[in-house]
């Protein structure tokens, strides 16, 4: 089996000097990113488009792997923002109101940089960084999970925690085959609507 690639950085920066090369080098890897791919994204074409040596590249970031995995934790943070902003509503909000909430946080979270966000979405497996990935969701399921804890009498929900698991797990599924076949798809309002009846369904449903 082939040994899998670091892709933690080799230090991270003290000094504001070196906080800022680092994210020179982080932005160019998006940039080459955005415009070759995952395949055309090589230390060197970011290098050359920081506009520093490969030895300040490699001082930090051990191989690509490793600047793909920056980038997307920068881009996660973005998307974790977007999503705890929403979902910091939903304590009193009734089935409804929640339900267009966690949809909208996630259709608005899927809006950033959506060409960045389906090519790391497409390499994130394959650089061993998915449970990274996922740690993410863990960071606003607690929000969910107290709405459903909260309204346990009112919704046939067994366990909350699992039950938000499924939520978000089963959105973020299909907007990520949105992100790959139907781009377009995230600024119709009919996609959230679906997505509002799918979670209305279940929810209303949940316990067998």
């Amino acid at each position: 089996m082939a040994r899998q690639r670091p892709v933690s950085p080799r230090k991270e920066p003290s000094q504001r000097r070196s906080r800022e090369l680092v994210d020179l080098i982080v932005k160019a890897t998006t940039r080459v990113l955005l415009k070759h791919g995952y395949e055309g994204c090589t230390t060197n074409r970011v290098a050359e488009v920081a506009g520093v040596s490969i030895g300040s590249v490699y001082q930090y970031f051990p191989n690509k792997d490793a600047l793909v995995v920056r980038v997307m934790e920068r881009h996660q943070e973005k998307l974790l923002g977007v999503m705890t902003e929403h979902l910091a509503s939903l304590k009193d909000a009734s089935l409804e109101e929640a339900v267009k909430t966690l949809v909208h946080a996630m259709l608005d979270a899927h809006r950033i940089e959506p060409k960045l966000h389906r090519v790391l979405r497409e390499q994130v497996p394959r650089i061993g960084a998915l449970k990274a990935l996922h740690e993410q969701h863990s960071a606003y399921e607690p929000l969910v999970t107290a709405w459903l804890d909260a309204h346990r009498e009112a919704l046939p929900v067994a366990d909350p925690a699992v039950a938000t698991w499924v939520l978000i797990a089963a959105v973020d599924g299909v907007l990520g085959r949105v992100l790959v076949d139907r781009p377009g798809w995230l600024e119709q309002q009919q996609l959230a609507r679906e997505l509002e009846r799918l979670i209305v369904a279940y929810l209303r449903g949940a316990r067998t």
